[in-house]
């Protein structure tokens, strides 16, 4: 629910009030996807007070490239007075650019906001590599053919 707005008062009666009618609708922006087309990049965020909940889905139609870390906006300015991070979920997609997907590979990992960075834009997507290293950047390189990623969450706006 979309229930504060600037310079609105968040009251008991405006909780009340709201409706899932409050959710809004965003299409985020991915940089570095390379050549990555989606057949589906959108999200979905409400506004209470200063926290923000947000989802935002990709589904990959053709395929990344390029070396670059994957980078995702969200909805509003992120606070960066300390490092926050939400949720990631991604089923067919690689990491470190090294192609080790697989159909069906379900991946977690994390959507990184660092302090010293500004802005909307995440700095980076670490990915569970699943091979005793550790979590990855995730790249351009791989988002693969019919991926999905899921970044899901709360964070503090700024």
């Amino acid at each position: 629910m979309v229930l504060y707005r600037p310079g609105q008062r968040l009251t008991d009666v405006r909780l009340q009030a709201g409706s899932p009618t409050d959710i809004a609708s965003y299409t985020p922006i991915v940089t570095n996807g390379g050549t990555a087309v989606f057949n589906i990049q959108t999200g979905f965020y409400s506004i209470t007070d200063i926290w923000v909940d947000v989802i935002v889905y990709l589904s990959v139609g053709t395929a990344g490239s390029g070396s670059g870390i994957v980078m995702v906006d969200m909805p509003t300015a992120v606070d960066r007075t300390i490092r926050q991070a939400l949720t990631v979920h991604g089923e067919t997609v690689g990491v470190n650019g090294n192609g080790a997907s697989t159909g069906g590979t379900i991946r977690g990992g994390e959507c990184a906001f660092f302090t010293g960075g500004s802005g909307a834009r995440s700095d980076r997507i670490r990915i569970d590599d699943s091979d005793g290293d550790g979590e990855n950047n995730l790249l351009g390189v791989d988002f693969k053919l019919g991926g999905l990623l899921t970044i899901q969450g709360r964070y503090r706006r700024a």
